[in-house]
């Protein structure tokens, strides 16, 4: 392979990666690239972290798998310290692989204890790659649609007079999906008031908040995680990529209150990596990492620091029209030059991430990196600016 294909249809000429540290990506020739994607948004205490891949080699020579049937002592360690920074104190964890096969199973898990019909989603939320989430069927989801929603202060949040809000059919609803910020890669973040009103009015009727925190969990957004930006505490969570930084690893966390409702419900899921010990290791130390290097607090200040860049090259004469973020999740919006933008930044060393036909770049780099980085970035992005403004 001579280049690298990105999915979006772009060629780089770089030559096959074959090393990483960090932030950086190494091709075979030598060349270097600086990741500010995390991989797909997974490496969040960096690439090729020592201490992660220490506790990798320790288990994988003790043993990986055990399969469903029997269970291991780390799977209980790594379960209270999920449940610990959740904020959900009694409960239990699954550990799964990936992050849409997290959120199948708490869709499972919720459908089974829930005695109406209907779940509640945000129109621009992504669940994953496939199932019940992935298609949002019309027959058993309500769709919320808050950029259409006709209010005289639709940045306040869509409340109040909102003829959308009024619709929703909350006799019919069991449960809200909430994905607290990523907006299917626009990263957008409802309101607090909008999300307090919804969760009220459901919790009122004896429903449940299930959060998708696959992207925005694990530190992304400055907390642990998204739903923390919001006065609530979920009954669920579905937690992936950052967890394993880059193993394949999730787990859905879930309540009492969940977990008493199906005491009373027959509920059968097994696969063959389910509860696996070497995912629970790797998971348990990210954690760890996370806490003992101040991560959270790293990400809020790198994290200030790019939105306030970045603001400031925001303009009706830049290409840069706007900038939106939390945390370490920031999104570039342009009007019609994304794609070159996004091109002659690869052509630096620079990756972002670019969907097809949105004009939106986005920066999800790792939690780990530096203000040296972050500048090395900001410097060439207003060498591309003016390339393009020429």
């Amino acid at each position: 392979m001579n280049n690298i294909i990105w999915s979006n249809g772009h060629k780089v000429k770089f030559e096959d990666i074959i090393d990483a540290d960090n932030c950086y990506l190494f091709d075979s020739k030598g060349n270097r690239l600086t990741d500010l994607e995390s991989g797909v948004w997974c490496t969040s205490v960096g690439h090729n972290n020592k201490r992660i891949n220490q506790v990798i080699c320790a288990q994988i020579n003790k043993i990986s798998h055990t399969g469903f049937c029997y269970c291991h002592p780390q799977l209980e360690t790594t379960a209270g310290k999920l449940l610990a920074i959740t904020g959900i104190h009694r409960g239990k964890c699954e550990f799964l692989c990936s992050g849409s096969e997290a959120v199948e199973y708490g869709m499972r898990l919720s459908r089974a204890v829930s005695n109406r019909p209907l779940a509640l989603a945000f129109s621009d939320a992504y669940f994953g790659a496939y199932g019940d989430a992935a298609a949002k069927d019309g027959q058993r989801w309500h769709i919320f649609n808050r950029l259409e929603c006709s209010c005289s202060k639709p940045d306040e949040g869509c409340v109040g007079e909102c003829q959308e809000f009024a619709k929703i059919p909350f006799d019919d609803i069991g449960f809200f999906v909430f994905e607290p910020g990523s907006s299917s890669g626009l990263v957008r973040f409802p309101s607090t008031r909008l999300i307090s009103k919804i969760v009220t009015r459901l919790q009122k009727q004896g429903g449940f908040v299930f959060c998708n925190e696959i992207t925005t969990g694990m530190g992304r957004t400055g907390k642990w995680f998204g739903f923390q930006h919001y006065d609530l505490i979920p009954a669920m969570v579905a937690v992936g990529k950052g967890l394993g930084n880059g193993y394949p690893v999730s787990a859905v966390i879930a309540a009492d209150s969940v977990l008493d409702r199906l005491e009373k419900t027959p509920f059968v899921f097994a696969q063959s990596h389910q509860n696996d010990p070497l995912g629970a290791v790797i998971a348990n130390e990210v954690i760890d990492l996370i806490e003992h290097d101040k991560l959270l607090d790293a990400c809020r200040q790198i994290g200030q620091y790019l939105l306030s860049r970045l603001a400031s090259l925001a303009g009706p004469e830049s290409p840069l029209k706007a900038v939106r973020g939390r945390g370490l999740m920031l999104a570039l919006i342009f009007e019609n030059q994304a794609s070159v933008i996004f091109e002659k930044l690869i052509e630096k060393g620079f990756i972002l991430n670019k969907r097809p036909q949105i004009e939106v770049l986005r920066l999800d780099p790792p939690l780990t990196i530096t203000k040296e980085i972050a500048d090395q970035f900001l410097t060439a992005l207003e060498e591309v600016f003016k390339e393009v403004t020429l």
